[in-house]
């Protein structure tokens, strides 16, 4: 095994660790932290090449390192929580004391979702025995599926995982499918933890101050960096800078629905019709999104 299999990882922890420890004290500091928190992102470049899904979700861990490192920055408490804090995918201060419980439901819905996964990965692998329009038909039908599934997965790993060490976790992932608006899905509904992070560091800021679209633009562009660098960091400089365009594009093309839904304001009509308004929407940009996500699992 090449040593850059553990190299790299284990510099993003040691950065990612020493950001905890100089954002304190003056805010000279607390930049310089920040700052040291930012590098963090720079050793998934070091793996390999290959398996790029390694690559990709060393990008995305590093990046919640720089989350939870800016808030931090805006923190005031002793060393060892800071340290539980940076290294929790969600927000440590959300977290409630528990007794450890094994959540036997959480796991037969992991189960579920499993075999649900399993579907949407049989689905891309036989879009390869068809050609023409059908062949990306039946890929990205597969691509949404697996997306949706592996997600749902993972948030239900991260319940079960907090609460056997004896946390109650907020809310980490709402049912999507029921949304009534494409703002309601990203922004209430989708990966609560970042989506709360992003809220908390940029648009409510921003929002108090009179400022709520610059907010939002803040908020949309570093999700939409978050999801591109861990395509880009995947496939590559060269290979991965066409993915993370569309994934790019993927965020940009969510912004503008977002507006119209707010003239037309979509929230206020009959359910059934936000509702297919919302699948609509988001099932016609999901090629910009399950394309590159396909390609940075390895899958053909």
């Amino acid at each position: 095994m090449s040593a850059r299999f553990l190299v790299a990882p284990l510099l993003s922890i040691a950065l990612a660790l020493f950001a905890a420890w100089c954002t304190t004290g003056s805010r000279a500091r607390r930049g310089v932290g920040v700052l040291v928190g930012l590098a963090a992102l720079l050793p998934p470049w070091l793996l390999p090449a290959e398996p790029v899904l390694l690559r990709a979700v060393c990008a995305l861990v590093a990046f919640t390192y720089v989350m939870r490192v800016a808030d931090l920055a805006r923190m005031t408490a002793p060393f060892p929580p800071r340290l539980f804090h940076v290294a929790s995918v969600v927000d440590s201060r959300r977290l409630v004391r528990s007794s450890p419980r094994v959540e036997w439901r959480a796991l037969a819905q992991l189960a579920g979702w499993a075999a649900l996964l399993s579907l949407g990965v049989l689905g891309i692998l036989a879009s390869a025995h068809h050609v023409g329009l059908l062949h990306w038909l039946i890929r990205w039908t597969g691509g949404v599926i697996a997306a949706y599934a592996a997600v749902a997965s993972i948030y239900v790993v991260l319940f079960f995982a907090y609460r056997a060490l004896g946390f109650v976790p907020p809310v980490l992932h709402d049912a999507p499918i029921r949304s009534l608006s494409v703002q309601e899905l990203c922004g209430e509904r989708w990966a609560r933890p970042i989506s709360d992070w992003l809220g908390e560091t940029f648009f409510r800021p921003f929002a108090r101050r009179g400022r709520a679209l610059l907010g939002v633009l803040l908020a949309f562009s570093v999700s939409a960096a978050f999801h591109a660098y861990g395509v880009w960091v995947g496939l590559g400089f060269r290979t991965g800078a066409t993915m993370a365009a569309m994934t790019l594009a993927y965020f940009v093309a969510q912004a503008v629905i977002m507006a119209f839904e707010r003239v037309l304001k979509v929230r206020r009509w009959p359910k059934a019709r936000a509702r297919a308004w919302t699948v609509v929407w988001m099932l016609s940009l999901a090629p910009l999104f399950v394309e590159p996500l396909i390609r940075v699992t390895g899958l053909p």
